[in-house]
């Protein structure tokens, strides 16, 4: 498959398109944004006016965006994609989303005739960047045989996790942790701060402990710790604050629907949730760390 129709070029839709482009596929892009086909074009695809433009003839399709509404929209509204793809088009969806709304779109799908998978991604902007995004899929596995030439030209690590909405299945698990703990790690260091510790020292001692996380070696909340976080670079985005509390909230709601108790990834949730409403929702989500500052002196606690 060399022909691929791209939906969604925003903040990580478009370094991962770029690396396909860089790969030698021959990129079609669309986004509701026209800024965002602008940026496409420049990088070398060729910009589409319509969902529809952008998948007509392709040999695959690949979308990226915000939420459950916009993927079911993109895919079976008017003009959408499977109105538009021909018959044996193979989508890939690595957005986000509901599993169940990932299995809805598989099922309207393979009634026109398509082929559909999950591919949800996580690594963030950088990491999208540099072509070496963690890719979740879930479907077929003829299907995920061939699409691994376009996954592995946007990710290091691209893993068969099982039958349709099982990619989404380990992204929602993996977002509820790195949600979790980022609240966390901002907690322990704004308590840090607090003592008037030096938070580099602190940051040395917790890598070679057992707080040590992922999150905090390579997305540290602290500015000026990690040159290349979000947090050292005014908190840009990366992955903002409202996607990560939508994906907690995703993980919240499946946790329901199985009647399997959670606690401490709703309170992460109130916290994003929060936090967006105090005009953090659109920097990264390691922002919550100046979210979490202490109360005034004056404060009754």
């Amino acid at each position: 498959m060399t022909r691929i129709g791209f939906i969604g070029v925003g903040t990580m839709g478009l370094p991962m398109a770029k690396n396909l482009v860089k790969k030698g596929f021959a990129v079609t892009a669309y986004d509701l944004n026209p800024e965002a086909v602008r940026a496409a074009a420049a990088a070398g695809m060729t910009a589409a006016a319509s969902a529809a433009e952008a998948v007509a003839g392709m040999d695959l399709v690949i979308t990226m965006l915000p939420s459950s509404p916009h993927v079911e929209a993109v895919y079976t509204g008017d003009g959408g994609v499977l109105a538009a793809a021909r018959r044996g088009t193979l989508c890939v969806d690595m957005s986000t989303i509901d599993p169940a709304a990932s299995r809805r779109v598989a099922g309207a799908a393979a009634e026109r005739g398509l082929r559909f998978m999950d591919a949800p991604v996580s690594g963030g902007t950088p990491r999208a960047t540099d072509g070496t995004l963690a890719i979740m899929v879930g479907g077929a596995p003829e299907d995920f045989r061939a699409a691994l030439p376009a996954l592995q030209a946007m990710g290091a690590n691209v893993i068969h996790v099982g039958p349709v909405g099982s990619g989404e299945v380990a992204k929602l698990c993996n977002n509820l942790i790195a949600g979790v703990a980022a609240v966390a790690v901002s907690e322990a260091f704004r308590i840090a701060e607090g003592f008037g510790v030096d938070l580099k020292v602190v940051t040395d001692v917790i890598s070679k402990s057992s707080g040590h996380t992922w999150l905090m070696e390579q997305m540290h909340p602290v500015p000026g710790i990690v040159a290349r976080a979000a947090s050292s670079n005014g908190y840009a985005p990366g992955f903002m604050t409202d996607l990560m509390c939508k994906d907690v909230g995703l993980a919240v709601d499946a946790a329901r629907a199985l009647r399997i108790p959670l606690f401490v990834a709703p309170a992460a949730q109130q916290v994003y949730r929060l936090a967006s409403s105090h005009g953090l929702g659109r920097k990264d989500f390691t922002s919550v760390f100046t979210f979490l500052k202490p109360s005034s002196d004056q404060a009754p606690v």
